[in-house]
């Protein structure tokens, strides 16, 4: 079986498989960049934020990482 496929096709695939498995990774490497809290550290945040049920009526917008 053989495959005739543009270069010009090939090089766009090659390019947007490569382009997401950088994105995925770096995703990854940001999440794992961000440092765990502790029980004191979490309740000074709730403290100041609230708990997550008064967000409920906001709307938010997604940021990519």
């Amino acid at each position: 079986m053989e495959l005739n496929i543009e270069e010009k096709k090939f090089y766009q695939l090659i390019k947007m498989a490569v382009s997401e498995a950088v994105e995925e990774n770096l995703k990854r490497l940001k999440l794992g960049l961000i440092p765990p809290i502790g029980e004191k550290e979490m309740e000074e945040i709730k403290g100041v934020f609230g708990k997550p049920k008064k967000y409920k009526d906001y709307e938010f917008i997604k940021q990519k990482l």
